[in-house]
């Protein structure tokens, strides 16, 4: 037969839409690598939720001019750039997911149900038991979505993506200008002033049971404020997937004048996002950080990944990307696993030292538990073909025993 004549394009074909003539399904070393970079950037995020609870109603607590410091970086840096990039990557490795579906000869559709349910079901248990600001739920919703209109040609879920993200940070900036009006008015509201007193205290009944209550809450606003960004950045890496972007490789211009623009363009969205998220200490400038990151984020963030893909193809890029990846082929056991050392650090799971340690020490804690996540992760990998979650995951995918393969048979999906 030839190459068109194999291709998923054929008609009657349950993959169309997949490229034609798509390769072998294959690891992804860059792809491992910047999924475990990103694993450090939403490590570095989340943390300060368990470290000052008062996040969690959107104003931090106050801090000295070296913690403001430390907490401003992180916001400019690595808040909300670092799931848009593992959003992106979840959406191209759909298209991985898919390719190796075909090359098996098996349908797409009840491999990949299975793949979002099981990952509907860890993410309903994480946020109930771990941390209420869980995104696997949202992710396993917009996989459905993505599973559903995987036929979309690669233009199309371009400009999709493109335009969700930017409709989503219009309609945040504007509901900053909206808070902007109120604000002063609620400020001037003895209830509501008391509720932000209650609601910034730390709960008393333990964290279980201070989860169970919160996460109703916290799932709506995840459902109504992220899982729509995170589906438009699901369509732009189904589009980059689809045209094999890392496979086909990006020239060393294309990556310079990419990372330019991105920083450009980012870097003035991290200072505003700095400002409203740690230094503006009101609702107004929560909001607007949130519409900031949104709509200059991305940029940022595809100026991280091309300063990486190019640092890569040099000799000791190659060598940091050896060493990332292995945490990026067990990247959910990974995030699981910082929630859990989290848990360990943060509340009556264990040491409970929510509110007592500096911004600083926080970020020093979470370098280190990287660091040994690295060497965990590159030992594991060494041995195993996939992470201990991830290999559970993949028995519920395939509807079959558990198994977690030396690494000579393992494969890219």
């Amino acid at each position: 037969m030839s190459e068109q004549q194999q291709s998923p394009l054929a008609a009657g074909s349950s993959d169309a839409g997949l490229p034609a003539g798509a390769p072998a399904v294959r690891r992804l070393a860059e792809l491992d690598a910047l999924r475990a970079f990103a694993l450090l950037g939403i490590f570095l995020v989340n943390v300060q939720f368990f470290a000052d609870p008062a996040r969690f109603e959107g104003l931090p607590t106050p801090q000295d001019p070296a913690g403001t410091a430390v907490l401003a970086f992180v916001a400019a840096l690595f808040t909300g750039k670092f799931y848009i990039l593992f959003s992106f990557l979840f959406g191209y490795s759909f298209v991985l997911l898919w390719n190796a579906c075909h090359q098996r000869g098996q349908d797409i559709v009840p491999v990949a149900l299975r793949r979002f349910g099981s990952l509907l079901a860890l993410g309903l248990a994480h946020g109930l038991l771990l941390f209420t600001g869980d995104i696997l739920v949202g992710y396993a919703i917009g996989g459905a979505v993505l599973l559903a209109s995987r036929a979309i040609r690669v233009r199309t879920a371009t400009r999709l993506g493109i335009w969700i993200v930017a409709a989503i940070g219009v309609l945040m900036g504007l509901l900053a200008g909206l808070m902007a009006l109120i604000e002063p008015w609620l400020a001037s509201d003895p209830a509501f002033t008391a509720a932000l007193e209650a609601a910034a205290r730390p709960a008393e009944e333990g964290h279980l049971a201070s989860n169970l209550a919160l996460y109703p809450t916290t799932l709506g606003g995840i459902l109504i404020g992220q899982v729509p960004l995170v589906l438009g950045l699901f369509f732009l890496g189904l589009a980059s997937g689809k045209a094999r972007l890392l496979e086909r490789g990006i020239t060393p211009r294309t990556l310079r004048r990419t990372a330019l623009t991105g920083l450009a363009v980012g870097l003035p969205g991290a200072a505003v996002s700095a400002w409203g998220a740690e230094l503006s200490q009101s609702y107004t400038g929560f909001v607007a950080a949130f519409a900031a990151s949104t709509l200059t984020g991305p940029f940022l963030t595809a100026a991280y990944v091309c300063l990486l893909l190019l640092a890569f193809r040099t000799a000791p890029g190659g060598r940091l990307r050896a060493a990332l990846a292995p945490a990026g082929r067990m990247a959910l056991s990974n995030y699981l696993a910082q929630s859990v050392v989290m848990c360990l650090v943060f509340t009556d799971y264990g040491l409970d030292l929510a509110g007592s340690l500096h911004p600083g020490s926080v970020v020093a804690l979470c370098l280190g538990v990287y660091a040994l996540q690295l060497a965990v992760s590159a030992l594991w990998m060494a041995r195993f073909g996939y992470g201990p979650v991830e290999g559970l995951l993949r028995a519920a995918t395939y509807w079959r025993r558990p198994t977690w393969a030396p690494r000579s048979a393992d494969t890219a999906a």
